[in-house]
């Protein structure tokens, strides 16, 4: 459900070249397909009539940074796409429980001992700031930070060439 990859990134660069942007939110899309759509309003891509495998294009702000150099050596070795900056805070502490139509790649930029994934009823801890781990996010999933500090990951999803309006026919049946 949870492995561990061999990549190390700077966590503290991350961090810096977003913040240098001052861009606030819970989410902050890094890759979209136009190059210019930081916010979406949902999680959700099938309401909005969008395929995360068509958010290959790194957002402007982003070009010729670190995290633009991040993306391109994670999608170079997994095939990624739809990058995003995720945090969980006092005002947001969680996401519901759900299935995603690709596996996920998440890289701790701020964590704590009480930031939790549940996989399958399983609890699950990423704790090393700037190491990359895999999450079996097709599996049912939720992600909650019940800690007092903040919980900020670098997330991209893996390629999955799968046709979302199938993928959602399975998951309401």
């Amino acid at each position: 459900m949870l492995e561990k990859l061999e990549q190390r990134y700077d966590a503290k660069q991350l961090l810096h070249c977003l913040l240098n942007l001052e861009l606030t939110g819970q989410q902050i899309h890094t890759s979209s397909p136009d190059g210019e759509t930081y916010f979406l309003p949902s999680g959700d891509l099938f309401k909005q009539k969008l395929n995360q495998d068509d958010f290959t294009e790194v957002n402007t702000l982003f070009k010729d940074t670190y995290v633009d150099e991040v993306y391109q050596d994670l999608d170079d070795l997994y095939g990624i796409c739809r990058g995003r900056f995720m945090w969980l805070g006092p005002e947001f502490r969680g996401y519901s429980y759900h299935y995603d139509i690709s596996d996920r790649i998440h890289i701790p930029i701020l964590t704590n001992e009480d930031s939790i994934f549940i996989v399958n009823d399983t609890i699950l801890r990423m704790p090393d700031i700037g190491c990359t781990y895999r999450l079996k996010t097709t599996l049912k999933h939720t992600a909650m930070n019940l800690g007092k500090e903040d919980r900020l990951h670098f997330t991209v999803c893996l390629r999955s060439g799968t046709n979302l309006t199938d993928f959602y026919k399975r998951m309401v049946q």
